[in-house]
């Protein structure tokens, strides 16, 4: 009996004093501390890989490589809505997304000249599957949401301000009947 109660006092032990080292290489503020060696076998772990790190709990958050706008939406089909303009009421755009990364872009400048503007060609997806740039001229990036578009700035940045809301194009319905219901 005193061998058993003995293997369970050094099995608590040992548990306890691994809980402690892993608490030590922390300060008590969620930064990472000064032991080289520590933080080596941590940086070696995730080179290459980008990582951020949530101070609060104070782990690694790796983004979700298979998962993104890309491959977890439905991003193909027709979007549509109107887009600021400095010198017209605004821009009339339809944007028809392909599967073989084709696109259509149609543009009417409303209060203008009521002739569409129409370019098309191949898009391009950023690593991150989650933002297309739609190769032209004139490139322009949109943001891929669930069933909508945001444009994008020449950055690659969110449109902010008050007129933020605007540069958004809906993703339109499929008005063709499916296969089974056409006669």
């Amino acid at each position: 009996m005193k061998t058993h109660l003995s293997i369970v006092a050094v099995t608590l032990v040992l548990l306890l004093a691994a809980c402690d080292s892993k608490t030590s290489e922390n300060s008590p503020n969620g930064a990472e501390s000064n032991n080289s060696e520590s933080n080596s076998s941590k940086s070696n772990s995730t080179v290459g890989n980008p990582v951020l790190r949530n101070s609060k709990v104070n782990s690694i958050i790796v983004p979700d490589s298979e998962h993104s706008a890309r491959n977890s939406l439905d991003w193909v089909g027709t979007y549509e809505g109107t887009l600021p303009c400095a010198d017209c009421e605004g821009i009339n755009t339809t944007v028809v997304l392909a599967a073989d990364f084709s696109y259509q872009l149609t543009r009417v400048y409303v209060g203008k000249d009521a002739m569409a503007l129409n370019s098309s060609g191949q898009f391009s997806w950023n690593e991150a599957g989650s933002t297309l740039l739609l190769e032209a001229e004139q490139p322009v990036q949109f943001f891929v949401g669930e069933n909508q578009l945001f444009m994008l700035d020449s950055l690659g940045k969110r449109i902010t301000g008050e007129l933020a809301a605007r540069y958004r194009l809906t993703k339109q319905q499929d008005t063709a009947l499916p296969a089974a219901d056409q006669g």
